[in-house]
């Protein structure tokens, strides 16, 4: 009888199956195979010699290996922006009134349902040379000069920080919203301040909300392409744009897929590692409830 529950469950995956085998395990297969071409024969031709030239080209050619680490501290940078911004935000709307906690989740969510290019054009407007925070603080009389607060790095962090807020907001306030109250109660009667059980009880058990959050929003930043192109200028380059100049201005199929295996692979590592502290957070987090 379980072995018919079994075959019959099976058969309920399969759709899917079918699917991510068509959709992601097969293209990725033939993005691992054209990696190892030489670029004259990224189409697959028979006698095609596989190479390891692309994959040594990311790390001696002098300059995709520092953009690779340029895009990772700008991954780094958004994700701590994004935990400081969005822990206290989650905080804010754990003990908010239920209406005002659907009007900051709403505020929270509207990025993601907005065009990523109004997204950008908005801030250009808000923060270029003769934008809203430049003319204000002109009319101040604090500055003489526009400050640079697009086409740089300070740019890609404001943009992409606001968008990708509510990937951190999201698992945190889950987690907060999952911590038995009779806990922070009984630590309060014990006479801790409202300081110490945040430190010894809500934050600790709100450690793996805010893990998967920060690993969501890194893994996002480190793919992100159109804001640092629209918000960066020429003047900030990520690995995503030396993966898109490659094959749609150089043709460089092959090594374009050598690179895009490589952030795949750092990425996987990252999500690895973030699992493993996820799991020693969340047993703690059993233990204490």
């Amino acid at each position: 009888m379980s072995d018919q529950k079994n075959s019959r469950a099976w058969l309920l995956l399969m759709p899917s199956a079918a699917i991510y085998i068509v959709a992601f395990f097969l293209p990725l297969a033939l993005l691992a195979i054209a990696s190892f071409m030489p670029s004259e024969l990224a189409g697959g031709k028979p006698n095609a010699m596989l190479t390891l030239g692309h994959y040594r080209a990311f790390f001696q050619d002098g300059v995709t290996g520092a953009i690779f680490l340029s895009t990772v501290r700008l991954a780094i940078v958004v994700t701590i922006a994004c935990l400081l911004l969005g822990y206290p935000l989650a905080l804010y709307m754990r003990r908010s009134s239920p209406r005002h906690r659907a009007i900051l989740l709403l505020i929270v969510v509207s990025p993601l349902l907005t065009s990523v290019i109004v997204r950008n054009v908005a801030w250009l407007l808000v923060l270029g040379r003769e934008g809203l925070i430049n003319a204000a603080l002109r009319a101040a009389g604090l500055i003489d000069a526009p400050l640079p607060l697009v086409y740089n790095t300070f740019g890609v962090v404001v943009g992409v920080t606001h968008v990708y807020l509510s990937f951190l907001v999201l698992p945190v306030f889950g987690s907060l919203l999952a911590i038995n109250p009779a806990i922070e109660e009984s630590a309060a009667s014990l006479g801790a301040s409202p300081f110490q059980v945040f430190i010894r009880v809500t934050l600790p058990l709100t450690l793996p909300g805010a893990i998967a959050g920060a690993t969501l929003v890194f893994i996002l930043t480190m793919g992100v392409y159109l804001t640092p192109v629209i918000m960066g200028g020429s003047f900030v380059t990520t690995l995503p744009m030396v993966i898109t100049d490659l094959i749609r201005n150089q043709f460089e199929w092959s090594k374009a897929s050598a690179f895009a295996i490589i952030l795949l692979f750092f990425v996987t590592l990252i999500m690895i590692l973030s699992q493993q502290i996820e799991k020693g957070f969340s047993g703690f987090q059993e233990e204490r409830n």
